[in-house]
């Protein structure tokens, strides 16, 4: 498996970023984070406490919205995959 994703992804939620408005930003909104989306991260801090089994299923269920045939196991062993090349939760 590849030590990263090809990107731009959100190194939280795993998402595609494809605009520049799509990224997070540090505390002075003049800084582009581009390690993290907007919805993960804002004003330099994580807009949510969230565990990595919390945003495992988050990501799982995003799966399963994109493709219906996946089965609730299958989602979570690809999100699980995913997420072991994110930054946020490479070490947990």
């Amino acid at each position: 498996m590849s030590e990263i994703l090809p990107g731009p992804v959100c190194h939280s939620c795993g998402m595609a970023i494809t605009r520049k408005e799509d990224f997070g930003c540090e505390a002075n909104l003049t800084v582009m984070n581009v390690s993290y989306c907007r919805h993960c991260y804002w004003k330099g801090q994580f807009t949510e406490n969230i565990t990595k089994e919390e945003m495992l299923t988050n990501i799982a269920n995003a799966m399963k919205l994109g493709n219906k045939k996946l089965t609730d196991e299958e989602a979570r062993k690809m999100a699980g995959d995913m997420m072991k090349l994110l930054k946020r939760w490479k070490d947990q």
